[in-house]
């Protein structure tokens, strides 16, 4: 059945699109479903905002697309073609009986309009409209949105039974102003009339809104962001989800949205502990120096939105073994700390140790020293390759410059790459989003490399 995808305009991360799509089909045991991106030429999506793609029915597309975060919506097109008449005159080949179903009495339907690079006019909109009426045979009634002055309002009052969709691609020409079925700065290169099978997972992002989190610290992951590396990891009822470097455990949320059990694990006790009780304190000064003093923790954040609290969070270090027993995870997940403000630390000494007297040892907390980045990821590799099961992944983030190579990037034998996605955060440095997977249990002796610099680990 065929389907078309329209994406988020992503700016500076388009190869996260159809990856995170990937990901998602492969959740539903899909490997291999046809898609292509609607432009001519355009082979990695960095020309476009659509995709047709061959899936097995409606029930997949709908979950696939509910829980991506990358997608405005997936849709059956009814017609498509290069020019508006072009795509009206499919709509007539797609006969009145496939039609009937979504046009009966007694239902509600809407007509939205979207132009990818251009703008779709009163006058446009309107003529779309009436080019629709004269072939669909819409026999209910029309149910708008409650708008103020152009604002929807009332976001969570019902939408109609059936929403259609009329897309426009166009193609922006630097100094040529066309104006072509009212769309402005560019030239129409593909038109589709469609019937909205649903709409993406972006409302989780309003919902999960860092600016309504409770308990947070300097290096929290945006909700967009934790929820792409859940998808990447393929987080799903049942799973168990680690966090080395959880902080405030924001990728813990995106995991246990889904279902998923999670452990977490920082070596900053402070941030595992928790904030003050005193509001007066600039909250990076809050952080609780007794556990009498706290008065929010990383735990807050599930409370706050009713998920399962993690089975626990514990101090750790990712440099030395945590579990005695490996194989437990289905995936880790991770942030690694890099840079000046947020640099890793692991325990250490620069003096010599001295020794520990016996009624302090209990409670005692070891010092830490700086933590390279080539180390940090090598031990992340040599810990997923012991403590995740076969077939288990490894999603983390990896700062890069402009001067990053594939061959820089952590290897471990028994681990393989799957996806490397690059969001371009500056022209000087950018962020990767890297996916691998466990593909068997490590040999005695064997450990990960990197080739990785300070100075091209964001340092």
């Amino acid at each position: 059945m065929l389907f078309l995808i329209c994406f988020v305009n992503a700016i500076g991360r388009y190869s996260f699109r159809q990856t995170e799509l990937k990901a998602l089909l492969e959740m539903e045991g899909i490997t291999d479903a046809p898609m292509r991106w609607t432009r001519e030429g355009d082979t990695d999506g960095l020309d476009s905002a659509f995709m047709e793609i061959e899936l097995p029915n409606e029930d997949v597309a709908r979950r696939v697309a509910q829980r991506s975060v990358c997608m405005k919506g997936i849709f059956h097109p009814w017609g498509s073609g290069k020019t508006q008449d072009e795509c009206f005159e499919r709509v007539k080949e797609f006969g009145v009986e496939n039609m009937e179903p979504y046009c009966r009495e007694g239902t509600s339907f809407r007509i939205n309009m979207f132009s990818y690079g251009g703008k779709i006019d009163s006058a446009a909109s309107k003529a779309v409209i009436e080019r629709a009426f004269d072939i669909v045979p819409f026999k209910g009634h029309v149910q708008l949105d409650k708008t103020k002055k152009g604002v929807k309002i009332n976001a969570s009052a019902s939408r109609a039974d059936h929403q259609f969709w009329y897309f426009e691609d166009t193609r922006c020409v630097p100094g040529e102003k066309v104006l072509h079925f009212g769309s402005m700065t560019g030239a129409v290169k593909g038109a589709w009339f469609c019937r909205e099978v649903s709409l993406g997972g972006r409302d989780v992002l309003t919902a999960y809104d860092l600016k309504q989190r409770e308990y947070l610290c300097s290096t929290s992951m945006t909700a967009e962001n934790s929820f792409l590396v859940a998808n990447f990891a393929h987080a799903s009822p049942g799973k168990l989800v680690f966090d080395p470097f959880c902080g405030s455990a924001s990728l813990l949320v995106s995991a246990a949205k889904f279902g998923c059990h999670t452990m977490g694990g920082d070596i900053d006790l402070r941030v595992i502990r928790g904030k003050e009780k005193d509001k007066d304190m600039p909250s990076h000064c809050r952080f609780a120096r007794t556990v009498d003093t706290v008065d929010i923790t990383p735990l807050n954040n599930f409370r706050q939105y009713g998920l399962p609290e993690p089975l626990d969070i514990v101090r750790c270090d990712n440099a030395r073994p945590t579990f005695r027993f490996g194989s437990l995870f289905d995936a880790i997940i991770c942030d690694p700390p890099y840079g000046v403000r947020a640099g890793a630390r692991k325990t250490g000494c620069n003096k010599e140790a001295k020794p520990i007297p016996e009624d302090l040892r209990e409670g005692h907390i070891p010092g830490t020293i700086a933590y390279g980045i080539s180390d940090v990821l090598s031990d992340l590799l040599d810990m997923a390759s012991k403590y995740l099961v076969v077939g288990g992944r490894l999603v983390f983030w990896l700062p890069t410059t402009p001067d990053y190579k594939v061959d820089d990037l952590p290897q471990h034998p028994a681990m393989v790459m799957l996806y490397n996605c690059e969001e371009v955060v500056t022209a000087k440095w950018q962020r990767r989003l890297i996916t691998m997977k466990k593909i068997r249990d490590a040999m005695p002796g064997e450990r990960a490399v990197c080739a990785i610099k300070e100075e091209d680990g964001g340092a």
